[in-house]
């Protein structure tokens, strides 16, 4: 088992005071009351030092309302209060082979939550899911577009989630078209037994990639993973023990894992 010492040494001794790596959450967990993103807030009420990308899923997507429902505008607001948060809108693009016009409708119902005047709910970009990393220009260039239409709706933050290593001869393109790309989604005991250069595309694009590890055991070594993720300079990562993301209890443990 490989035992998280990817420069390590050398690199914590050098860590700034705010940290690079970022945590980026699937919030999937529906806020049934005021009370259900508790332990999201209290994470990054804790670790203002900290940059928390936040994706919310109203409907697997944005949903077809103009805005979302009650509760979600609450915790949306909530999440919006704090400096160190990004609100990420989640949109699934079935590996580009669903209708680029749907994509772009959802991005206008995302970017339309910022013309709501009783609280802030505006997002601050789009979490592609199901995104393509093939060599394929037509995957390509689908991303690229549906990037552009984003940015240019002023969701400027534009995260790719493939899950797996980009293919050879396109990892450039994507990362050019997204500001972060998931490139490692899959089980806790998976990274750890794994050589990280060989899940990740480049050592060049570190900065812009992310990593979600889910599943992890009672006996996770949170700390090895965070201070490994930092040594490398890796964009964000995220874990949990859940295998849905259907639990955010260990987003406080997670959050204090990162040394400062």
């Amino acid at each position: 088992m490989h035992v998280f010492s990817y420069l390590l040494g050398t690199a914590l001794a050098m860590l700034p005071a705010v940290s690079s790596t970022g945590i980026i959450i699937p919030l999937y967990v529906w806020p049934t009351d005021d009370s259900t993103w508790t332990p999201v807030y209290e994470a990054i009420s804790a670790h203002p030092n900290i940059g928390f990308q936040v994706i919310v899923n109203p409907d697997s997507g944005s949903g077809n309302t103009t805005y979302p429902d009650d509760n979600l505008i609450t915790g949306v607001s909530k999440l919006n209060s704090y400096d160190n948060v990004q609100v990420i809108g989640y949109i699934a693009t079935n590996y580009a082979n669903r209708e680029q016009a749907e994509v772009e409708s959802q991005i206008g119902i995302y970017s339309g939550w910022s013309s709501y005047t009783a609280k802030n709910i505006s997002v601050s970009g789009i979490f592609f899911d199901e995104a393509p990393g093939t060599n394929d220009s037509t995957n390509i260039s689908y991303m690229q577009s549906i990037s552009d239409t984003a940015k240019g709706r002023n969701l400027n933050t534009v995260v790719f989630n493939p899950g797996t290593t980009l293919e050879k001869g396109a990892a450039s393109e994507y990362f050019k078209a997204a500001d972060l790309v998931v490139e490692f989604e899959k089980p806790y005991s998976e990274w750890t037994s794994a050589i990280p250069a060989n899940e990740l595309s480049s050592s060049e694009n570190y900065k812009k990639d992310a990593i979600i590890l889910h599943s992890a055991p009672p006996t996770a070594d949170y700390k090895a993973v965070v201070q490994e993720a930092q040594s490398m300079g890796l964009g964000a990562l995220y874990l949990t023990s859940s295998d849905n993301y259907m639990s955010i209890d260990t987003v406080p443990k997670l959050a204090a894992s990162f040394v400062q």
